[in-house]
């Protein structure tokens, strides 16, 4: 009988590669550990009394708002990094000196910007305007969140236009939101 394999079974080509599937798989396994462990979970918001009482708290500042009868138009100009809101209400509210113009990224938390607002001269219609300046580039698409010291807050998404309007009246029933 002859022997067709004179080479050992490490210097075969097919051991080789049935080696490599697996050890393949493990390094994959291994580098998806080491991005988990490094990155936090910026999308779940946490705070000392638990998730959801951080959420019953967002759902009654934004029905705050919706009572107050707010609505704002943001302007934002990407070449002076100028932010510029105007409010308007149908109840009479006293609105804060300080408003909190929140811009938050879908994903990362790295890449969310703050952005205070300070009490400006009335525009021209009598509306409050409030005035300020973002530091940092934005992204093309954020979560836009307007504030006042956790009584009432507003939110939308927004896709890089240089005019949002927030707060929108909707019936309670409209399924749409």
């Amino acid at each position: 009988m002859k022997r067709e394999d004179t080479l050992p079974w490490y210097q075969q080509f097919w051991p080789w590669f049935i080696i490599a599937l697996p050890a393949a798989a493990v390094v994959a396994g291994l580098s998806t550990l080491w991005i988990a462990l490094q990155t936090g979970d910026s999308l779940v918001m946490r705070s000392d009394d638990g998730v959801n009482t951080a959420t019953e708290r967002i759902i009654a500042a934004e029905r705050q708002a919706a009572q107050y009868g707010l609505v704002a138009t943001v302007t934002l100009d990407a070449q002076t990094n100028a932010v510029l809101v105007s409010i308007t209400a149908s109840d009479a509210t006293d609105l804060a000196d300080t408003l909190e113009l929140y811009m938050r990224h879908p994903t990362m938390a790295s890449r969310d910007v703050p952005i205070t607002l300070r009490r400006a001269l009335p525009d021209a219609s009598g509306n409050p305007l409030w005035a300020g300046h973002f530091s940092q580039p934005l992204s093309d698409r954020m979560i836009m969140t307007l504030s006042s010291q956790d009584s009432w807050r507003m939110t939308t998404e927004w896709s890089g236009e240089s005019i949002v309007q927030l707060g929108e009246f909707r019936p309670t029933g409209d399924a749409s939101r």
